[in-house]
């Protein structure tokens, strides 16, 4: 077996240059040589978040990131309502419930969008202190219409959190516009670099009622701390604590590529990619999960039906092909299987070989 493609909605495949950009000689993660990198990448972090903001680049992950978010938003005892469209809706109910917050779960119909109108009458029947919902649900290749979900929060006043791991990248942002208070991310998905970073974009408007907050960020989670040690130390060290160097250099070439690129090209071409796909799993009889105009651009879910489990679609791909796709979550976990078509894996060329071990694992169970 030689070297095997990952098709999995992260980590994703990286190319060369970013994986090269890890190794060398130790750095140090103060200085200017180090700075200069970090600060680089929070600016260019702002074209892909559109916004004008403060990005905070943190050691860890998305959850994490999100973790971070709640903390700066919401004080202990107010009420989070959460879209629930899945696994990582899920995840974020933890993360307001660790900060001592109440979530509400307002429940997404199954293969559709978040309804605005749903979520306008969820915001009349009781108080909400934040709004909550996810770009793309991973578990399931949702996209979320972001704009039109926080401008009904924002009429109401209430903030707005966006868990934007999955889709930043891969699909446009601007939360300035769309009046997102705060957006989060991760390296190691649609901006095709390595695991190990979170994202914390912070609006410009939202600064007051996070500086107003009575109860505890944390310490090491505190959106101001990072927010202050940039702006003190940029020159110098514009990171809260100890970076992993590495990563972020892996970062910084990741971005640059993509910036050269073009984001709405990259944008274009990844909802070409997903149509293919669609396209090439209804013409063997599957059914996607997800309805038309809801599909996320950087992931697919496919349901398998009775035919098969998942697992053994995955497990023949990564033993006759080398390749590697993802199975479902949750209780329809071997009922649906994904397919990640982020960075370079987002042309027809780099999926038609998916395509064609799928078709030979089916003509296997005839």
């Amino acid at each position: 077996m030689g070297l095997i493609r990952n098709f999995t909605p992260g980590p994703v495949e990286v190319s060369e240059e970013v994986l090269a950009a890890q190794y060398g000689s130790q750095a140090l993660h103060v200085g200017s040589e180090f700075s200069k990198v970090y600060i680089r990448v929070t600016e260019n972090l702002q074209q892909f978040f559109g916004t004008s903001g403060h990005v905070a680049v943190v050691p860890g992950c998305g959850t994490l990131a999100n973790e971070m978010a709640a903390r700066a938003l919401l004080d202990e005892g107010q009420t989070a309502l959460i879209l629930d469209a899945g696994y990582f809706s899920n995840v974020l109910k933890k993360s307001v419930e660790g900060c001592g917050a109440k979530a509400v779960l307002l429940p997404v119909p199954e293969g559709k969008p978040a309804d605005p109108e749903m979520l306008r009458e969820a915001l009349f029947a009781q108080k909400i202190d934040l709004v909550c919902f996810t770009h793309v649900e991973t578990s399931t290749g949702l996209l979320n219409p972001v704009d039109t979900l926080a401008r009904v929060a924002r009429d109401e006043g209430v903030p707005v959190l966006v868990d934007s791991v999955s889709a930043l990248g891969t699909c446009p942002a601007q939360m300035d516009d769309w009046g997102v208070s705060i957006m989060t991310s991760a390296s190691q998905k649609g901006l095709e670099s390595v695991p190990g970073l979170g994202l914390v974009a912070v609006a410009d408007h939202v600064w007051p009622q996070i500086e107003a907050k009575q109860t505890p960020r944390g310490g090491f989670t505190d959106i101001l701390r990072w927010r202050d040690q940039y702006d003190a130390a940029r020159d110098w060290h514009p990171s809260l604590t100890t970076m992993p160097v590495a990563g972020v250099r892996a970062l910084d070439v990741a971005l640059r590529k993509i910036l050269t690129e073009g984001l709405d090209t990259r944008y274009a071409r990844h909802s070409e990619a997903r149509d293919y796909l669609c396209r090439s799993m209804q013409a063997m009889g599957f059914e996607m999960q997800i309805q038309v105009g809801a599909r996320a651009p950087g992931v697919t879910a496919v349901r398998a039906g009775a035919a098969f489990q998942s697992s053994d679609l995955v497990a023949a791909l990564v033993a006759d092909h080398s390749i590697r796709i993802a199975g479902g979550f949750g209780t329809n976990r071997e009922e649906v299987f994904r397919v990640a078509h982020m960075g370079d894996n987002a042309n027809m060329s780099a999926l038609r070989p998916v395509v064609t071990g799928i078709k030979d694992f089916l003509s296997r169970k005839v």
